[in-house]
């Protein structure tokens, strides 16, 4: 006996790609509070340090935006059905207790 092969549906797919969207966000996010602990490092150096200081900045503000432009975009492209499966907002859980 085997298990039938569930059907793929679009809100299927619709939640694979915002699950993608979110642990790369998540990475970016990571990858930009990396940057500034090193752009800190560089900064406490003594001798030359302001142009890596800067690049890490510049490439954390990039890394931040991109992560920001990710996660913007998952309320505007939601559903109805999957608007009530991404969960409470923290505002609301706040504004409950």
């Amino acid at each position: 006996m085997t298990d039938p092969i569930p059907e793929t549906t679009s809100e299927d797919l619709e939640i694979e790609r915002l699950a993608r969207a979110r642990r790369q966000a998540r990475g970016l996010r990571v990858a930009a509070r990396r940057a500034i602990a090193l752009a800190r490092r560089y900064r406490n150096e003594e001798g030359p340090r302001g142009a890596r200081e800067a690049a890490c900045v510049a490439q954390a503000l990039v890394w931040r935006r991109a992560a920001k432009d990710l996660r913007s975009r998952r309320i505007e492209e939601l559903g109805p059905g999957l608007a009530r499966t991404s969960g409470p907002s923290r505002e609301a859980s706040r504004r409950a207790g």
